[in-house]
């Protein structure tokens, strides 16, 4: 097994209102909301983490992208979410937010509307985690509520996914 030579990649999320009214089931949004989330884009924007995952030269395989939100941001959503489970909602819809327009800014396909199939981590990605703290779960996810490790480039969707049985987008699951 070689290693993954890990670098940081520079995404650059734009706030897609339309992206964030679908994902909120909003048809219009208060401007009160509309100012405690440009608070929260901008505090949460230096917690977000991305990489790519290269393979060694010559090595076989596939590279990655990994991206997420540190759990300072889970713990402010949690912590709206108490005071007042409306306006939890709509941040955590806004994490979502964050961290699919940093994917997408990195995959362009995403932006088309393509699914960041999620593959299964090999030994040398899964070393790659616990050099980074993070742990995978074998139900298919990190350690991290907001969170995006996919093929770079993009290679595909349902065909290339881990959670391809149980995934309500599938177009293979039969």
């Amino acid at each position: 097994m070689s290693a993954l030579k890990v670098s940081e990649v520079t995404a650059t999320p734009e706030f897609n209102i339309f992206y964030f009214a679908e994902l909120n089931g909003s048809t219009r949004i208060e401007q009160s909301l509309m100012e405690s989330l440009e608070k929260y884009w901008n505090q949460w924007l230096p917690h977000l983490k991305a990489y790519k995952l290269e393979k060694p030269a010559g090595g076989k395989g596939t590279d990655f992208l990994l991206l997420y939100l540190e759990k300072e941001v889970e713990d402010a959503v949690e912590e709206i979410w108490q005071e007042t489970p409306t306006e939890g909602l709509a941040h955590h819809n806004l994490a979502i937010t964050l961290i699919m327009s940093a994917a997408q800014s990195l995959l362009p396909e995403l932006e088309e509307g393509k699914c960041a199939p999620l593959p299964k981590p090999g030994e040398a990605v899964l070393d790659t985690f616990k050099s980074l703290g993070l742990e995978w779960n074998q139900e298919g996810t990190v350690n991290r509520q907001y969170a995006v490790f996919t093929p770079h480039p993009y290679s595909g969707g349902c065909e290339v996914c881990y959670l391809e049985e149980h995934c309500p987008k599938s177009k293979l699951r039969k």
